[in-house]
This record gives C-alpha cells, structure tokens and sequence, in this order.
C-alpha cells in the first residue's frame, strides 16, 4: 500500500514523493520507541529505500535529525537533561535509531539514520574539533579528545565514543551483505572519514591521515583487521559471483537458470568485476600505514590504487561515486 501511495504521488498532478514520504515517517516515528519495534524499522526500510531511489532521502533525515536532538537533550527542560546525563554516565551509551552498533537487516533505514548523525557531527562541529585536538595533541586518545571537544562547544551532551560516525559506518560495513548495493558506499562513507587530512584546517601542513588516530586501542586495532578479513571475504563474494552468472546469447529470451533469485543489480559480470577491483583497492587503502604518517606521494603510487579517486576521497569530496551499483544509483552517481 505504501509503495503504491508513493508510485501514485509520482504522477503529474499528484502530491509528489516528498509529502508522501513525510507523511508516511511522521506516522511511523510517532510512536513510542518505533525504533524497537521490528515491524515499524521494515517499514521505514522500505521508505528509505524508496527515498534514495528518488533522490529525496532529506526529507526523511530532516524529521529523524530532529528527534536525534531531542534525544540527545536537546530542547528538553533541565530535570530530564540531568536524568540523561546521569543515564550516561552511569556507562550507558547515547541513544540511536541504530541500536547496538550496526544493523545487517535494514541497510537503507541504516544508511539515512547514519547520514542523519553525521549531518549532526558536523553542524555541531564535534568531528571538526575532535580532529583538530588528535592533530594539536599527539598524545590525545580519541577519547580524550570527545571530552574536550565538549567542554569547549558547550554541548549538553556528545554521542558516545562507539557512537562517532568512523566507528558506526566501520561496524554497519561489516555487517552489510556482501550483495548489498549500498555496501561499496558505505564503505566510501568509512574512507572519507579515515583517510581525512585535518592539518590544513589548523594551519598546520597537509600530513598524514587522520584515520588511524582512532584505531589505537587494542579493541579498535582487532576491528581493523576484521574489517581488511571481511573487505577480503567480499571481493572473494564478489569474483565467485563473476564466475557463475552467464550472459544469455544474443538473440535468446529470458535469464539463464543461474539468475534464478538474483537481484537484477547483480546480473551483470562485468559489475562483479568492477567490485572486485573496487574492494581490493579498499584493502590497499586500509593497510597502507604511509597513508597515516603523511609521506606519500599519492600521483607517484601504483595504478592499482587508483589515485584518482583516492585523491577526491582524501580531499573529502562527498559526492564522489566509486561505481554504478543498480539502475537507480546509476542515475544518481557517476564514475569517477
């Protein structure tokens, strides 16, 4: 039903898409912790979905970004601010729409939730100054950093450490399906965080990458390298699919048995390829350590890095795409 409320909207003379789509939320997180409940969250998948698929995912990030504050303490009355202080520091984390640290089930509803807090990482400036204290303070632990960044913008209260973006976008990477077509821009997500270069923004020179600050801690260095295990597991994934799919002869009718069930995103082996090229590169860069310590000279690398993209990715550039992944993100990215 609301899959077709929202076809109908896309009609001439209809609503549009937007208001559908807000409606739709509006309802949805209305209701008293909608974000455990399982039904409620498949829902707002399949809304997340159909938002990104027409380029509308704002308008939900906008109604979830305004629930966020609330939940963090903001615009609330300074008895239920004490409350949630005393709730966290007790050693509770803060809350998320996300709960726990990923989810492999509803990946559209993920992928908006965590552009939503990343919107709030920024607006607040939290990762601006977190950044800036691991840069200034060589002996700074991100943790250290987060508690600074607070006593200086003033914040009611910050998310959590497990709760900064480098770590939620790592954790929902590794849970994604390898087949899912939002994984390689999760993994994008992950990169323009990690392999950000913050010196110029404090007058200091272009060094290395940020990235590895945050991977210090015993814990943090285990999840790197299940991250590069899992990086590996889905190029794999992904050359073993390249293997199997056949393309029909020209002129014949219909998809070979072996397409039976697969989505139409993952028909093509010419796609397979591509992701296996694309997710090597990916263990390159998470392995390579000159990345971090600032001595590289990224035109003078191997081709199989591939430079150009690593060079938009350092710089930041958000709308950069690494690939076409379905109809739909084709329309919406174009290759680098």
């Amino acid at each position: 039903m609301i899959q077709a409320h929202i076809s109908v909207s896309t009609q001439p003379n209809e609503v549009g898409p937007v208001a559908v789509l807000e409606f739709w939320v509006q309802a949805l997180i209305s209701q008293h912790l909608w974000y455990r409940e399982q039904p409620i969250l498949f829902l707002m998948d399949h809304l997340c979905k159909a938002a990104f698929q027409l380029m509308q995912e704002d308008c939900i990030q906008k109604l979830l970004y305004q629930q966020h504050k609330n939940a963090l303490g903001y615009h609330c009355d300074r008895s239920l601010l004490s409350s949630l202080v005393s709730w966290i520091v007790a050693g509770n984390i803060t809350p998320s729409f996300v709960e726990g640290l990923a989810t492999p089930t509803q990946v559209w509803f993920a992928w908006t939730v965590l552009n939503m807090e990343s919107i709030f990482e920024e607006d607040s400036q939290l990762r601006r100054v977190i950044e800036g204290e691991l840069v200034i303070n060589s002996a700074f632990t991100p943790d250290q950093a987060l508690k600074k960044a607070q006593t200086q913008l003033k914040l009611p209260i910050v998310p959590s450490l497990q709760r900064l973006l480098i770590y939620r976008w790592a954790h929902q990477a590794l849970v994604t399906p390898s087949d899912h077509p939002l994984l390689p821009l999760i993994w994008q997500k992950f990169f323009l965080l990690y392999l950000h270069r913050p010196g110029p923004q404090y007058g200091l020179p272009i060094d290395g990458c940020i990235g590895r600050r945050f991977f210090q801690s015993p814990a943090h260095i285990s999840l790197l390298k299940e991250m590069k295990r899992r990086l590996t597991e889905v190029a794999d994934f992904h050359h073993a699919a390249s293997k199997a799919i056949r393309v029909p002869a020209e002129g014949s009718e219909g998809l070979p048995e072996s397409h039976c069930g697969t989505p139409g995103y993952l028909t093509s082996p010419e796609l397979h390829k591509e992701l296996v090229r694309l997710f090597n590169v990916y263990i390159l860069w998470l392995e390579d350590e000159n990345f971090q310590k600032g001595d590289t000279y990224i035109p003078s690398l191997p081709k199989h890095y591939d430079i150009h993209r690593l060079a938009k990715v350092m710089q930041n550039q958000q709308g950069c795409s690494l690939l076409s992944i379905d109809p739909s993100t084709r329309m919406r990215f174009r290759k680098l």
